[in-house]
């Protein structure tokens, strides 16, 4: 049985689906989601999710799989994604990771202990109520204070891993960003071939304008609305995402469609920031620049010929 999986990787945006379907389909692969977000049912033009017509009949996994109130952890995603990922391979066929959540794609291809520090409920209870008591932005203070590398990587609005980071150091003594300091740490029973998308700032920049604007004229705020109606509250994980929490703002009164729309494409630009920024530590990823889209056919083209040299 063969033992390589291609993944693909990129900031938001950049056009990884686009070029994933395509060399699925040289391939004759499958390909397998690593996007936080859209592995939650009902959450469709926020998260920028496949449609049936886009995957040109290519078999798409790890999407729709949760109801945005579940939780859903890294250790999770793993634990199913390599059993989908197995079933491919025993088919013959060489899965196609693709997705730009960090933490999910190197949960595949690198070996990332989860049960390292076990969870203290009474500990997570009390930070849990501190949030509510004090606020979110209190409590990612807490996080500054004590452990300001992990500050700066974890979002002040993702509470679960602001949580987690305090729980694992009042366990531990220890900061979190020194107990997952080797996050690239080799040990994935894969052998992966990995490939980066890039493009000018620039030019991403206002693919990401171009993409929100689409995402309103789409119904982006009729999708919000009707995940708060069937009582998805704004505090859940899966509601805090980009897309959501800045047309929440809009639907609750807090600001204007116009500064709504303008706050959700900087916080997009600022996340693929992070995003670049995250992937281009990995030494281990081949860079394709994909910012002419005249010439996208040819890149293709290029990365399935690289690709057949590791295959």
């Amino acid at each position: 049985m063969i033992n390589k999986i291609i993944v693909i990787i990129g900031p938001t945006a950049v056009g990884k689906t686009h070029v994933s379907v395509e060399l699925a389909k040289m391939l004759d692969s499958e390909i397998v989601s690593a996007d936080s977000m859209q592995v939650y049912k009902g959450m469709n033009i926020g998260t920028a999710k496949i449609s049936d017509f886009e995957m040109q009949g290519i078999t798409h996994y790890m999407i729709d799989i949760v109801n945005p109130n579940e939780n859903y952890s890294v250790s999770d995603y793993k634990s199913d994604a390599e059993k989908i990922i197995d079933s491919i391979l025993l088919n013959n066929k060489v899965p196609i990771i693709v997705g730009g959540s960090g933490l999910y794609v190197n949960s595949l291809i690198y070996d990332l202990d989860f049960g390292k520090v076990k969870s203290d409920k009474k500990i997570r209870s009390y930070y849990a109520n501190y949030c509510k008591t004090y606020g979110e932005d209190a409590l990612y203070e807490k996080l500054q204070q004590i452990d300001p590398e992990s500050a700066e990587k974890i979002h002040r609005n993702n509470i679960r891993r602001v949580i987690r980071a305090l729980e694992v150091y009042d366990i531990t003594g220890k900061k979190f960003s020194e107990i997952n300091s080797n996050i690239r740490k080799p040990g994935s029973k894969y052998e992966c071939i990995l490939i980066g998308l890039f493009m000018d700032r620039k030019t991403l920049y206002e693919r990401i304008n171009k993409r929100v604007n689409e995402m309103i004229s789409e119904g982006l705020v009729d999708e919000v609305k009707d995940l708060l109606d069937k009582g998805y509250d704004r505090n859940l994980i899966s509601m805090k995402a980009i897309g959501y929490k800045e047309i929440i703002d809009y639907l609750e009164g807090r600001m204007s469609i116009e500064d709504s729309v303008k706050v959700l494409k900087r916080n997009t630009r600022r996340f693929a920031k992070r995003q670049y920024t995250w992937f281009k530590k990995d030494k281990n990823v081949k860079w394709f620049c994909i910012e002419d889209t005249n010439l996208i056919n040819s890149t293709i083209d290029s990365i399935y010929d690289y690709l057949k040299t590791k295959i």
